[in-house]
C-alpha cells in the first residue's frame, strides 16, 4: 500500500509516498535527521549536500553492519540444525541397534 506522507529532514519539508509495510515513515525521516544532527555537530559545518551524502554513507554501514550480523546468525542456525540432526540420526541408529538384539536375544531363547 503506498501512503502520501510529508516529513521533515534538517529543517525542509518533503511530501513522499511510501510503500513501506509496518514502517512510519516519518520514524524513518527522524531517524535521518538525527544522524544528520550528530554529523553537523562537529566544528567544521559541511555543506547541506555533504551531509546528507555522509550520512547515507553512515546508515548505509549500519546496514551493511546488520546484514553481516543476520547473516552470521543464520549459519550459526543452520550448522546448530545441521548437527542436531547427526545427532537424531546417531541416537535413531542407537535404538534401532537395541531394538535388533533384543528381537535376535529372543530369538534364541525361544
Amino acid at each position: 500500500m503506498t501512503d502520501k506522507s510529508q516529513i521533515t529532514i534538517y529543517g525542509k519539508t518533503y511530501n513522499i509516498k511510501a510503500d513501506l509495510s509496518g514502517v512510519n515513515p516519518q520514524d524513518l525521516a527522524d531517524y535521518v535527521n538525527e544522524k544528520m544532527h550528530e554529523l553537523s555537530s562537529g566544528k567544521i559545518k559541511p555543506s547541506t549536500i555533504d551531509l546528507a551524502i555522509l550520512t547515507a554513507l553512515n546508515i548505509a554501514g549500519e546496514l551493511f553492519e546488520a546484514k553481516e550480523i543476520v547473516k552470521q546468525e543464520m549459519t550459526q542456525k543452520k550448522s546448530g540444525r545441521k548437527e542436531e540432526e547427526q545427532k537424531a540420526r546417531h541416537l535413531v541408529q542407537m535404538v534401532e541397534k537395541e531394538l535388533s538384539q533384543i528381537k535376535s536375544s529372543r530369538g534364541v531363547a525361544r
